[in-house]
């Protein structure tokens, strides 16, 4: 059986905001569509819908 190499969860600072994301193996990051509509304000839903 192979393992297999998650994302790690990690704190990112964006200008004065600081959200909660996934760091993946690529180094990337990650963050949940609910989390940036909160970051600009805007109501989850429409995020999701987009």
């Amino acid at each position: 059986m192979t393992e297999s190499v998650r994302a790690v969860r990690a704190s990112v600072q964006i200008g004065s905001l600081t959200v909660d994301g996934f760091m993946l193996p690529d180094g990337s990051y990650r963050m949940s569509q609910t989390q940036a509509a909160e970051c600009i304000g805007d109501e989850p839903v429409y995020a999701r819908n987009f």
